[in-house]
């Protein structure tokens, strides 16, 4: 096990995207307790004409990526959201936010540089799901310059964006889900996202 973190951890150092995903578990989590309840949901406020909000919540894309990346979440409070990766979800086409709070915002930003970040892009209800990687080290220019142009007063919420446009050309595609399968790579070839 020991071999597998330092293996994992000199990866991520690289910059390179996490190959060994648990594509049986995660999708367990993601039917279960995201796409699943969402269609019927959906069916519910259809029948009384009531419009959905979200689609699903920060810390759900925080367990379904933590069980794909095998990677457990940060269990002594803020920062960084899983141990070695940052998530961040947007409905398609939509930029990617990150708030810094003031106690830690100044942390957050320096330490972002030096992990991977998982961009969840969803559409349709989450019918279609695409997942971005990307090192910290390919946005340092991001948080170098919202790090110097960070508030002093701080004020109430320091928010920053990436835009999809980005992640898209820049990033390497991890996994696409239609209708709650995987659809990339291809699992019955034994593909991973790194072939």
């Amino acid at each position: 096990m020991l071999l597998g973190l330092a293996g994992m951890a000199d990866s991520l150092r690289r910059g390179a995207p996490p190959t060994n995903l648990d594509f049986e578990k995660s999708l367990m989590f993601f039917h279960a307790y995201m796409y699943g309840p969402l269609q019927g949901k959906l069916r519910l406020y259809g029948a009384r004409a009531i419009p959905p909000t979200s689609v699903a919540m920060p810390s759900d894309w925080e367990v379904f990526a933590s069980i794909l990346v095998r990677d457990l979440g940060r269990k002594l409070g803020p920062g960084i959201d899983l141990a070695n990766y940052e998530v961040k979800s947007a409905k398609r086409g939509g930029s990617y936010e990150y708030q810094y709070h003031k106690n830690r915002g100044r942390d957050d930003l320096t330490r972002h540089p030096q992990v991977g970040h998982l961009f969840f892009e969803y559409g349709d209800n989450l019918r279609e799901v695409n997942l971005w990687y990307l090192h910290g080290s390919a946005m340092v220019r991001f948080f170098e310059k919202w790090l110097k142009e960070y508030p002093d007063p701080y004020p109430q919420r320091y928010r920053k964006q990436i835009s999809h446009k980005f992640v898209r050309e820049t990033g390497d595609l991890l996994m696409t889900l239609k209708d709650g399968e995987v659809v990339f790579p291809d699992l019955a070839a034994g593909g991973s996202p790194s072939e």
